[in-house]
């Protein structure tokens, strides 16, 4: 009886074996819970020489500017202060310094003596032809050289000169240069931004504000 159990074990088994051997796997299908969802490609997958969608966009490559300068600023914090407020509303803007020359008057005056002790001789001399409005340049590019009054027309430093001359004084005349620096707020705009535009006499009724020609970048 014993022997019987174990074999009929044995033929259980066999056929078991037998059976997973010649039976085909079932594969399961996995889908996806919604429907619409796109499957994910791998990297791989991906076709080689296909472009990218992205779209670069080149600032102001297609944007037409208008070009402005306003100024003159005499004091650099005020073209500082507005720049800050055209910042917000402009495409861009630039500071401008220059220097300003202009004649700023006459000096007549007698040529630098060879010493100190000339120079204060012939203040001398002045002073006995009773000249007044005169000093002794004692120190700088004028050293020793007697100057005899700053006019700002033209006609009265000629006046002067004739007067001494009389007095037998050989005087000359140099007109005085005076340079101070200048500063422009140059800014770029669209159409569209113009009715944003501030106003910046307002702030600066001095200064002007006219279209220029844009350079280019």
């Amino acid at each position: 009886m014993r022997y019987f159990f174990i074999l009929l074990l044995l033929a259980n088994i066999a056929f078991f074996v037998w059976s997973k051997r010649i039976s085909p796997v079932v594969k399961t299908e996995f889908t996806v819970v919604d429907e619409g969802v796109e499957k994910l490609a791998l990297i791989a997958e991906v076709e080689p020489n296909k472009p990218a969608t992205t779209s670069e966009v080149t600032i102001n490559s297609d944007v037409q500017q208008l070009c402005y300068s306003a100024g003159p600023f005499d004091v650099e914090a005020n073209v500082h202060a507005a720049r800050e407020t055209l910042d917000a509303v402009v495409l861009k803007t630039n500071i401008r310094k220059i220097t300003t020359t202009q004649e700023a008057g006459y000096w007549v005056y007698l040529p630098a003596l060879s010493s100190r002790t000339e120079a204060l001789k012939k203040g001398r001399e002045l002073a006995a032809a009773f000249v007044k409005d005169y000093y002794v340049v004692t120190s700088g590019d004028n050293e020793n050289s007697i100057s005899l009054g700053l006019y700002r027309e033209s006609f009265n430093a000629d006046n002067r000169i004739a007067e001494l001359s009389k007095k037998g004084f050989k005087v000359s005349k140099e007109i005085r240069i005076e340079q101070w620096p200048e500063f422009w707020l140059d800014f770029s705009i669209t159409e569209s931004q113009i009715d944003t535009l501030p106003d910046l006499k307002v702030n600066y009724p001095d200064i002007s504000q006219n279209e220029v020609i844009c350079k280019s970048n």
